[in-house]
């Protein structure tokens, strides 16, 4: 019954659905294979090793996320094929990256009674793993069916979404039933998952997997990081993963400091690279702008006097490393923030702004320890920039201290694998070791 009302409420949502399908081309990526269609070359690897694990993760934050999860199914069995799924293009182009030759990169197929099953029918996972909480009732209810188990991994519920999945809980209950075992952040996150129908007995707190995050090692010979390398006598700010009418706040801010620091540097990153040019045009009457694939492609004498927009995905993280300061986006605007842990792996003094909803509890971890800065209003941020740019040692001492943060905070990775074995979830053939 509950598949049957299910299909019938996601049919009615596709109505409101396609038009914005239609003509946003954006959502088009990968539409077949939501629709459980597959190109040759993915049937082709099929046929030879089926995956043993399927992990999704909607988009790059979860992706980035996963990283941790991906290395310790490899190091154990380099030769075990893995699924991996996202929903946007952004996220999925960050998979491709980042997976192995081996593995498999798909868009998440729609969660329709008649997709699910040809999907699991066709890739034949022996485990699911979903990062975050995304609760998807059709494959829940088909995988249990077909003695799949489904992991919740780095699960959280937010002040948000809370009340909304309160009001919804005996719903949810019948779904979550069907779930192997629960993996939460926090331990309010999992008072809450109890709370909307979660069995208790399958409720453990792992902690936050982007603590574990490994970056892959990207190419540090591109123009822009030689350039980067090469202003030693600069400082370079970082904005990364910015949102629409963030970048005028940080180009505002940036062009008073520069009144002071003539040799500041500024790399606008938005978080979608594909909003490039609008930013170029945002920028046009407070400075000349570069874009970072202008450079790839030719000869552009650059200077600190040009503001670096990044419009490829991939080196964002590698940037990061070379950094003085770096600016959260998306906590600026009400959008929510992003997450600064990938800043402090490399420990790097960093500014969010007050809208860090999406990672409070992150956010709370790092102002507790001194190890950022939260600035208000546009006018703080001006002051806490230039209090750490003419201020080496508090550079220091926010670089320590972010880096502290993150080790302490490591393990998630480990503790989810000893619960994967513990509860007996792991494929026969993969055998945890000590």
């Amino acid at each position: 019954m509950v598949p049957i009302l299910l299909n019938c409420l996601y049919l009615l949502l596709a109505i409101f659905y396609l038009p914005n399908l239609i003509l946003k081309g954006k959502h088009r990526a990968g539409f077949k294979q939501r629709l459980g269609f597959y190109s040759q070359k993915i049937k082709d690897k099929v046929k030879i090793q089926r995956p043993f694990v399927w992990i999704h993760a909607v988009s790059v934050g979860e992706i980035k996320a996963a990283q941790g999860i991906i290395s310790s199914f490899k190091e154990k069995s380099p030769e075990k094929r893995i699924l991996i799924s996202t929903v946007t293009s952004t996220g999925n182009a960050l998979a491709c990256q980042l997976a192995c030759e081996n593995d498999l990169v798909i868009y998440f197929p729609f969660d329709l009674t008649w997709i699910i099953k040809k999907t699991l029918k066709f890739f034949q996972p022996r485990l699911i793993l979903i990062m975050e909480t995304e609760l998807w009732p059709n494959l829940f209810i088909y995988a249990a069916r077909k003695r799949i188990p489904v992991v919740i991994v780095n699960g959280r519920i937010s002040d948000q979404s809370f009340p909304l999945y309160r009001a919804a809980a005996f719903i949810f209950g019948l779904v979550l039933k069907n779930v192997a075992l629960f993996c939460m952040q926090t331990e309010l996150d999992s008072q809450r998952i109890i709370h909307i129908g979660a069995q208790s007995d399958k409720v453990k707190v792992i902690g936050n997997l982007k603590f574990d995050a490994k970056e892959k090692n990207i190419r540090s010979d591109c123009k822009v990081i030689r350039f980067i390398k090469q202003q030693e006598k600069s400082n370079f700010i970082v904005a990364g993963s910015t949102h629409k009418k963030e970048e005028e706040i940080f180009v505002r801010v940036f062009t008073r400091l520069k009144l002071k620091y003539p040799h500041l540097c500024l790399l606008l990153a938005p978080r979608h690279p594909q909003r490039a040019e609008e930013i170029r045009s945002i920028t046009k009457k407070y400075a000349q702008s570069v874009l970072i694939s202008e450079i790839k492609k030719r000869e552009i004498i650059l200077s600190p006097d040009k503001i670096l927009i990044l419009d490829v995905m991939g080196i964002l993280n590698k940037i990061y490393e070379f950094a003085d300061i770096v600016l959260i986006g998306g906590s600026f605007v009400p959008f929510g923030g992003h997450n600064p842990i990938e800043a402090a792996v490399y420990g790097k003094p960093i500014i969010f702004g007050k809208y860090m909803f999406n990672f409070a509890q992150i956010a709370e971890i790092f102002l507790s320890h001194n190890a950022s800065i939260c600035a208000d209003s546009e006018n703080e941020l001006y002051k806490h920039l230039d209090s750490l740019l003419c201020n080496a040692f508090k550079r220091q001492q926010l670089c320590k201290q972010a880096k502290d943060v993150v080790l302490k905070n490591k393990g998630a990775a480990q503790r989810l694998m000893r619960f994967l074995e513990h509860y007996r979830l792991l494929p026969a053939d993969y055998a945890q070791t000590e």
